[in-house]
């Protein structure tokens, strides 16, 4: 079954109990899982593992250039320096560092994946941490990789345990889940024992925050980075042997009831048993088609398919209804930014029925205020649909200058695990993204250390091939 397991199927290995028979709390659970998992159960899902690294690292490197990371670096860059290197730049830094800048480049351009469990962006967080981190230690790539898997897999157990009110009450899942995913994937990067590792999340369960307040801000890319700090910190801190609250996920002032308002439903936290399908294949990563908020994509799917049908002049206006927990996120519809122009429902739409197409270059500063999107905007309409359970469908009608209307309407967002993106749309998505900073023969060179991470080279080889030669 997409999107979860069973309870009885997460936790069928570690239902285990202590003398007088009470159940181990979760985060002992997730624990004793993030320290014991067999590597071999993580090399066997090692191509999707690439398959995400390699997305992430794209728009890490999209998004290097960008002034919110910029100024992040500049900002650390004074703290003194270290062996973990920037994406796209070569600056090198201590690894918490460079896991927060490059986390804020991972995210500031909202083209990274979304992982459903999380609601939220999973590896603009987890691979900036596992980078600096094994860059750091000079990890290799199989390790890298089942940091990965491990990271996603902490994730998809606290998010199960706190969404979907955790969301609804306004945090940002990526900055706040996040943090204790990254700590995950970075205990077991430092190989870790099971007490470590809960001391490592309950660290980072002190680290955690982050508010949808900040959509459309400099902040909220910053939120990634913050979330990949945080992970390297904790896990590097309980290596340390700095100790922290037995129990940080159940009970009394833990995160669930902090963050969710409520206890989490019973068996909710539990990792996969033995013969259960990992996050990563059962569940899976949603890549992005556009460099937009996720909650503008159906509604830009099902757009793109109209506008096929027919001439830009002939739309005299435009209606999109979704839900509103997706249409509570778009906030901007005037941007006055690149970065807010992501959060605007009417931007977006107008400029993909313009173009017939919406990309990187669209979000750029002087686009936004072009002549023939800023004049369609007011002719877009937005409505929010009651919340349920399964969600209505997300629907867009053109109304056309004839008194025709085209009505389509998508549940299923293209680059969801149900409707994926093909290898080739994969790849051209890196290559668009990693070409303008590391030319040709610099991409396809990173692409091909890509392929081989499972088998050959480690965090340095990797990084090196995603800085630019001098």
């Amino acid at each position: 079954m997409r999107g979860g397991l069973s309870a009885r199927s997460r936790g069928a290995t570690l239902r285990r109990t202590r003398a007088g028979g009470r159940r181990m709390a979760a985060t002992q659970r997730i624990a004793e899982w993030i320290a014991g998992l067999p590597p071999a159960r993580t090399a066997a899902v090692a191509p999707l593992a690439i398959a995400g690294l390699r997305d992430a690292v794209g728009v890490m490197l999209a998004g290097a250039a960008e002034e919110t990371p910029r100024r992040t670096a500049a900002t650390v860059a004074a703290w003194g320096g270290g062996t973990a290197r920037v994406i796209g730049t070569g600056q090198a830094m201590a690894a918490p560092w460079a896991a927060l800048v490059n986390g804020a480049a991972a995210h500031v351009l909202d083209y990274d994946d979304t992982f459903n469990p999380l609601h939220g962006h999973a590896t603009a967080v987890l691979v900036p941490a596992i980078l600096a981190l094994g860059e750091e230690r000079d990890a290799d790539g199989a390790a890298l990789l089942d940091a990965l898997v491990v990271g996603l897999e902490a994730m998809a157990c606290i998010g199960r345990g706190v969404n979907p009110r955790h969301y609804a009450l306004g945090w940002h899942a990526t900055a706040t889940i996040g943090a204790l995913g990254a700590a995950a994937a970075c205990a077991r990067l430092l190989r870790l024992d099971a007490a470590r590792t809960a001391h490592a999340l309950s660290l980072a369960a002190s680290m955690a925050s982050g508010s949808r307040m900040q959509l459309g801000t400099m902040a909220k890319s910053v939120h990634a980075g913050l979330a990949a700090k945080a992970g390297v910190l904790a896990a590097s801190l309980a290596e340390s042997g700095v100790e922290a609250a037995a129990e940080a996920l159940e009970g009394r002032w833990r995160f669930a009831e902090m963050f969710a308002g409520q206890a989490p439903p019973e068996g909710a936290m539990d990792p996969p048993g033995d013969n259960a399908r990992l996050a990563i294949e059962g569940v899976g990563l949603s890549f992005k088609a556009y460099p937009t908020c996720a909650a503008t994509h159906l509604s830009l799917d099902a757009l793109l398919a109209l506008r096929a049908q027919v001439a830009p002049a002939r739309i005299a206006a435009i209606e999109t209804a979704l839900p509103a927990v997706l249409a509570g996120n778009l906030i901007h519809p005037r941007p006055e930014t690149g970065m807010q122009a992501r959060f605007s429902m009417e931007y977006c739409l107008a400029a993909a029925a313009v173009q017939g197409e919406l990309g990187l270059a669209d979000f750029a500063e002087a686009a936004i205020h072009r002549a023939p999107i800023r004049a369609l905007m007011p002719r877009i309409t937005m409505q929010a649909l009651p919340d349920a359970d399964p969600r209505p469908p997300t629907r867009v009608t053109l109304h056309l200058t004839d008194g025709t209307q085209l009505t389509d309407q998508r549940s299923i967002r293209r680059g969801a695990p149900e409707n994926p993106m093909t290898e080739a749309e994969q790849l051209r998505k890196f290559r668009d993204c990693a070409v303008p900073v590391l030319g040709a023969a610099g991409t396809q060179a990173a692409l091909e250390v890509l392929t081989r991470l499972a088998e050959h080279g480690g965090a340095r080889t990797l990084v090196t091939s995603l800085v630019p030669a001098s």
